[in-house]
């Protein structure tokens, strides 16, 4: 059967290097997971106040389809959510999605034809490297700092753009460092797209996973340049099975791009319905939200502090604080790899901890790094630190 020739550049680097994990464990062997981003997947849990929403939502009768816009008091819920960012909206200008990469799938749908770019980070989810590619775009990557706390290297970004570019993306914080950019930066890309008229996609689905320090909403930052602003519940609420994301356009001349992306929207009909209905609680019952933020925030920061401390200790790695998310990009400094998927794979098969290879993440290919993801419990954190160690030391110096 003929197989379509768009599908030639769609990979999933995240999801691919399970395959070689399973063959594993099918002989016996017990993997140590550092490789996908769910909490879920460890000891998080979703919210109690969530899921009894959820549960409520079912036994009313919520079990249809929804409006393809999404619920409008959910819709609502989002406007006051975005308040709280710093940032006015009207439900109007929400759209509610299956999580949001059914929302890029979408946005880019709308907007990318074969001879069009979008700009993205790299490294970057490879998400936003797959739809481009699928759409028939071109993938312009914009390098990342990692000697600047893996912020944007604006100089760099403004090379990538020209009168092709449909849009500029943003992911803050970011997947796969852990980055939060800092506030000039972000004001610095915010002039480049203002001054070729190109819309920012502005991914802030990990906004409220931070330690430190507290990130600016893009849409706060501006009222003149357009911005799609992107949330949802999978991360921030620990509920990614649930699907529902949301996106909301900021500072658009016109509603022709969100006529557009409605436009694929009614064809799928809608997003989970009952998980739309309990996502109002969530939004709306901020007290429930930061009781429980109080009992997962600090362990994963614990969890972070240890990935940092351990991955810095280790000989031939080195590894940027991440400030958000549950993400660490370390790079591999010394040892006979001559890429990091070899790495990464070699890491597997001898000492059985998964993580996925740096490449995979649009980071160029002259460089060496692995994402890491720090949601398993201490115990599980330190063996995969001595067993990392272990495997460094058994092959640096090697030729």
């Amino acid at each position: 059967m003929r197989i379509a020739r768009r599908l030639d550049g769609v990979t999933y680097a995240v999801r691919d290097v399970v395959a070689e994990a399973q063959k594993l464990e099918k002989l016996g062997h017990k993997i140590l997971k550092l490789n996908i981003g769910d909490p879920n997947a460890y000891d998080l849990d979703t919210p109690q106040y969530i899921k009894d929403a959820l549960a409520k939502a079912v036994a009313s009768g919520h079990n249809g389809y929804s409006d393809s816009q999404g619920y409008f008091p959910l819709r609502e819920a989002v406007v006051q959510f975005n308040k709280g960012k710093g940032f006015d909206s009207t439900a109007d200008n929400v759209v509610v999605t299956s999580g949001l990469s059914e929302a890029v799938n979408l946005l880019f749908g709308a907007m990318v034809e074969p001879g069009d770019n979008v700009v993205i980070p790299s490294p970057s989810y490879p998400l936003y490297d797959a739809f481009v590619s699928y759409y028939g775009g071109e993938k312009r990557l914009a390098l990342l700092d990692e000697s600047n706390g893996w912020a944007p290297d604006v100089d760099d970004l403004r090379k990538r753009v020209d009168e092709n570019t449909r849009a500029i993306v943003v992911i803050n914080p970011n997947n796969p460092t852990g980055s939060l950019y800092p506030e000039k930066v972000l004001r610095d890309v915010i002039s480049v797209a203002g001054e070729y008229d190109i819309p920012i996609l502005a991914d802030e689905i990990y906004d409220e996973l931070v330690y430190e320090k507290t990130p600016k909403s893009m849409a706060s930052l501006t009222k003149d340049v357009p911005i799609v602003a992107m949330n949802g519940l999978s991360k921030n609420f620990i509920a990614p099975g649930w699907r529902v994301g949301w996106i909301t356009f900021c500072n658009f001349p016109d509603d022709s791009l969100k006529n557009a992306f409605m436009q694929l929207a009614r064809i799928r009909l809608s997003s989970n319905f009952p998980a739309q209905v309990a996502t109002v609680e969530a939004l709306n019952n901020r007290k429930a939200y930061v009781a429980a933020k109080a009992e997962f925030i600090p362990k994963l920061q614990k969890r972070r502090d240890i990935t940092y401390k351990r991955l810095n200790e280790i000989h031939g790695l080195s590894c940027v604080k991440p400030e958000g998310a549950f993400y660490a990009f370390p790079r591999i400094n010394e040892g006979p790899w001559p890429t990091d998927k070899e790495f990464v794979l070699q890491l597997l098969r001898e000492k059985h901890v998964l993580t996925v290879y740096g490449v995979g993440f649009a980071q160029p290919a002259n460089t060496r790094h692995f994402r890491t993801v720090f949601l398993p419990n201490e115990q599980i954190l330190e063996e995969s630190f001595n067993r990392i160690e272990a495997f460094m030391k058994e092959n640096v110096g090697k030729k």
